[in-house]
Order: structure tokens, then sequence, then C-alpha cells
């Protein structure tokens, strides 16, 4: 049996439409909709110029200070990220690479230039819950805290400032990006590095220290 060369030509067009199509719905996954790709890139290169001051947040940690004074008060660069506690899918990833860098930190002697910080953005994570968090994530306080954002208006200008999308999903869960994002002591984001670029983010946290 043969075929023709239109046939060819359909089977090829359908196998590009199909493989066309597997790649749109990946990318729409990974990207929530298409809601973060269009301008991270923009935006990361804008951070780098001219760095972001964040808006003033009340952080639970678990005593309510402001972030900036949080900042001044602790002395360090952090490197923070947004999670939520039931969270089993990135969440998890974010915690593995958190207990790297904790790790790392103590092995280099940088505890004390920086710190990690992870903010979650579920009203539902109290002071106690986030607590119980830590320890289950083996974080040591003297480098890798967590916090909350009581204030449901302060924490949606803070999820915008740092580009974090967060939409609701099944069973009380949520679909959120991620990244790592170097704050400085005066409570701006200077710098958003990708999540599979730890030693980046070390390295941009200890430039900033240094440079501040």
């Amino acid at each position: 049996m043969t075929t023709s060369p239109s046939s060819n030509s359909t089977w090829t067009l359908a196998a590009l439409l199909l493989v066309s199509a597997l790649g749109i719905a990946a990318l729409y996954e990974a990207t929530l909709g298409f809601r973060i790709v269009s301008t991270e890139s923009g935006r990361r290169l804008q951070i780098s110029a001219h760095p972001l001051l964040l808006p003033p947040t009340a952080l639970a940690t678990p005593r309510v200070m402001a972030l900036q004074e949080n900042l001044r008060h602790d002395g360090r660069v952090a490197i923070v990220t947004f999670i939520y506690t039931r969270c089993n899918a990135i969440c998890s990833v974010l915690g593995s690479q958190y207990q790297q860098m904790q790790s790392e930190i103590i092995a280099r002697g940088m505890q004390h230039q920086i710190r990690l910080l992870s903010i979650s953005f579920d009203e539902r994570d109290t002071p106690a819950v986030l607590q119980d968090y830590a320890k289950r994530q083996h974080a040591q306080p003297a480098v890798w805290q967590f916090a909350s954002v009581p204030d449901a208006q302060q924490r949606s200008r803070l999820l915008a400032a740092f580009g974090i999308v967060v939409l609701p999903a099944p069973l009380g869960e949520f679909q959120h990006n991620a990244a790592f994002h170097i704050v400085d002591r005066a409570g701006r984001l200077v710098r958003i590095i990708d999540l599979d670029d730890q030693d980046g983010a070390l390295r941009y946290a200890v430039v900033t220290r240094d440079g501040s």
C-alpha cells in the first residue's frame, strides 16, 4: 500500500500540531496560564537596574514587626521565598533547596551575612503553624526564619511587589510561581534568581551584603 504526498503532508501537519499543543500545554501549566511569562524577564532586568523598595508590611515572626524594621534590626541580606505549609509540590522543592542552602551558609561561615526567609501567603499559616513547619524542615532559627502577613491588603501588595501570582486550586491548595528574591537591609528587592540557581542566589546575596 502506498500513500500519496498529500497524505504524508497531512500526517506531518497533524504531528506538528500535536507537538505544538503539548508544548503550549506544558508552558501554560508552568507559567500559571501565561500570567508570568510575558513580563518576567523585563521585570527582572528592571529590578537589577533599579532596586524596588518594598511596601510597608507587618510580618508575624511570631512577634509582629514591620518588614523594613525586621531587615534593619537583623542586619543581614535576606533570600526570600513565598510558600504555604500545605503545599505538596513546589514548596517541597523549596524546602529541600533551603535545607541545602542553610547547610552551605553555615559551612561557609556566612550566617552573619545572609539569612533565609520564607513568607507564607496562606492566611491559615499562623505563627504556631509556621513554627511547627519550621521544625519539620529542620530549619535553624539563626539562619532560616518563617513569617506570615496577617493583613490581607498588605499581603496582596507584598505579593505584587515580588511578582508572585497565587491562584486557588482544589482541596484548599494554591498554584503559585516561585524564585529566590534577594532583599537588602534597606528593604529593597535587588535581584530575582531562578530556583535552579542556588549558588547564584548565594553569590548575589554576598555581593549585595558587601556593597550595602
